[in-house]
């Protein structure tokens, strides 16, 4: 079993903290439901867990904890063959990328070229 990697979670308290509800807007996609956040701040998803806190007996996260889970899953995308059950696809991924200005994973297999202005893709 792959580790999993773990931040600093006293770290969030320096960052703009939202409940695990209204997390669920902001992961890329569909929206999650509130028992997949926790779910992800629980087990992870792929090589990162999710940081949480508890303030006051209620869970929080933050926007910046959110970029890291995604950013830990964008690293790891380009070494993985396919989505596997669990994990983020690569369109969210993709997408994921895009919302928080992250560079895209790297294509392994089929590159994209330019043609005299058309895209092509080779093998």
């Amino acid at each position: 079993m792959a580790s999993k990697i773990i931040f600093d979670t006293l770290e969030l308290l320096d960052e703009t903290l939202v409940s695990l509800t209204e997390s669920c807007n902001l992961f890329p996609g569909e929206k999650r439901s509130r028992s997949t956040v926790e779910r992800y701040a629980r087990k992870g998803n792929g090589p990162a867990i999710l940081e949480t806190v508890l303030i006051c007996g209620k869970r929080y996260t933050s926007k910046e904890a959110i970029a890291r889970f995604i950013r830990a899953q964008l690293r790891v995308e380009a070494e993985r063959p396919a989505p596997t059950r669990g994990t983020m696809s690569k369109k969210d991924v993709e997408a994921a990328a895009r919302r928080f200005n992250l560079p895209e994973p790297q294509r392994s297999g089929k590159q994209e070229t330019k043609n005299n202005g058309s895209t092509s893709r080779r093998q």
